[in-house]
Formats: C-alpha cells, structure tokens, sequence
C-alpha cells in the first residue's frame, strides 16, 4: 500500500473521529489522506460514505451515537468489506458497566468533549510545556525540533504542527543564544528545523526597533546588533545541522507542510458534508 486512506465519519462535526485518525495515522511512516464527513445523519449518507471508502480503499473511524445508525454503519461495513472503528461505543458500553446509566446518544456532545479534552491532548500540552526553551529536560520527548529568529512564528507554527499530534518544543536564536547541551545531544536523533528570515523582513525588524526608542536608537548599532543575531544563528544551525525555512513570504500552513514532507510527517486532510 502506498498510501493510508482514513475516513473520520461523524454525526456531528467530526473532529474527534478526525484527530483519533490523526494521531493514529502518524505512527506509521506512510503517506496519508484523511478525509472528514461531517452531519452524517441518514441511512443514505452512511451508504455513500462506506461506498467512497471501499473505492479509496479506506478504513473507516466513526463517531456515531445515534444507536441506529451506528449499528447501520457497522453492518453495511462489515457487508462491504470495509474496515471500520467505531470510537465511541468501546467506552461507551464500559461507562455504562460501570455506572450502570444509559448513555443519552445526544449528537454533538463530542463536540463539545473535543474542546475540553482534545484541548489538553498529550501533543498539546506538550508543545506549551516546551515553547520558548522551557523544560529542556524532557526534550527527548520532542517529535521535532524548532530554533528561530525573532519573528519567524516559532509558537504559532508549534502550536499548529501540535494539533497535527506532533509533539514540538521550539527554542528562540538570539544575538547571545548559546545551545543548550541537551539540544546539543539530540543532533542527529531528532528532527530540527532552523527558521529564517530574508533581508526585507530583517530590514523591517530593524525599523521597528529604532522606533521602540526615544530618541530611536542609532542605526548602525541596530546594523551591527542584527549582523550578530543573524550570524550566531547561522552558526547554530550549521552546527546543528538543521533543515533551514525562510519564513519570510510563507504562512504558517505552507511552512507546517514543508516540516511534514521534509521529515515524512505526511497527511492530507480533506472536509466533505454531504447533502443532507
């Protein structure tokens, strides 16, 4: 198989079958397609859904807790011959053993679960744990590396590569950054990634700088201020051997795909709401 075909099939809005699918998927080093269906509500749509898995040859992972049509999806899965995962019904039914209640198959409380507890998934708390150099001592943990200069959206990107399931701490490059042994020790183990500037973007910083001041500060000794920032960071990450991304025109997404081809994080994701 050259590429992993997942489909997150909800009645609701899905996020929770599509990040299951994503954390799950990121395990292998394979290419992956993720494809969400969202307000899958009727009979109809259940077949089509399982029809479009069986020509992509996909497995499917649902969150369905309208009892019917969740016993419909296992059904014509299993007719079909389509892998499918329901998510839910697993803890569902221990819940249940255990507390004796009756579950109240209420569409789109796994919604609301996504941002209380998917909020606090373990890639999450990670990256927030090991943003700006915090926590050094658990960086072996890291999935990637990433060092920058000021500017360059270390925290942002970190974040978003984090709700991919990555597990990302990012270190800041400045004039005096020295690095940090324990970065030091994972050369060659850990994926890192070096982000850049271009000279407009640099020039920019520069004027912003000499504006923060009164009177602004004296050209040359931002000049020379920012010749020192640039050339340590140059240093760091040639010494690292880091895989360096100008930054400068590309957004958080672009720069996010770099980083997942480069180091073979891949996955497409895709959103399709069938008619209703």
């Amino acid at each position: 198989m050259s590429t992993l075909n997942i489909f997150a099939v909800s009645d609701s809005l899905g996020e929770t079958a599509e990040r299951i699918g994503v954390a799950s998927a990121l395990q292998f080093n394979i290419e992956r397609n993720l494809t969400r269906f969202s307000r899958i509500v009727r009979k109809e749509q259940v077949v089509d859904v399982v029809n479009k898995a069986k020509q992509a040859d996909a497995i499917i992972v649902y969150t369905i807790v309208i009892p019917e049509l969740s016993e419909f999806m296992k059904r014509i899965t299993t007719e079909q011959g389509v892998i499918a995962i329901d998510a839910l019904q697993p803890l569902l039914d221990a819940i249940q053993q255990k507390t004796g209640l009756e579950p109240a198959h209420i569409t789109g409380l796994t919604h609301q679960m996504d941002e209380r507890y998917f909020n606090r998934m373990a890639a999450i708390e990670y990256t927030l744990a090991h943003d700006n150099g915090q926590n050094l001592d658990t960086l072996p943990e890291a999935d990637l590396i990433i060092l920058g200069l000021p500017r360059t959206s270390k925290t942002p990107l970190s974040m978003y590569l984090a709700n991919l399931g990555l597990k990302v701490a990012n270190y800041p490059i400045t004039r005096d950054t020295q690095i940090p042994q324990e970065i030091m020790d994972l050369r060659g183990q850990k994926p890192m990634v070096g982000l850049d500037l271009d000279i407009e973007s640099l020039l920019e910083m520069k004027r912003e700088l000499a504006h923060k001041f009164d009177p602004p500060l004296n050209l040359e000794y931002i000049d020379e201020e920012l010749e020192d920032v640039l050339e340590n960071a140059y240093r760091t990450f040639a010494k690292l051997k880091c895989e360096v991304i100008n930054v400068a025109s590309r957004d958080i997404e672009e720069t996010a795909n770099i980083i997942m081809e480069k180091f073979k994080f891949r996955i497409r994701m895709a959103h399709i709401k069938l008619e209703e």
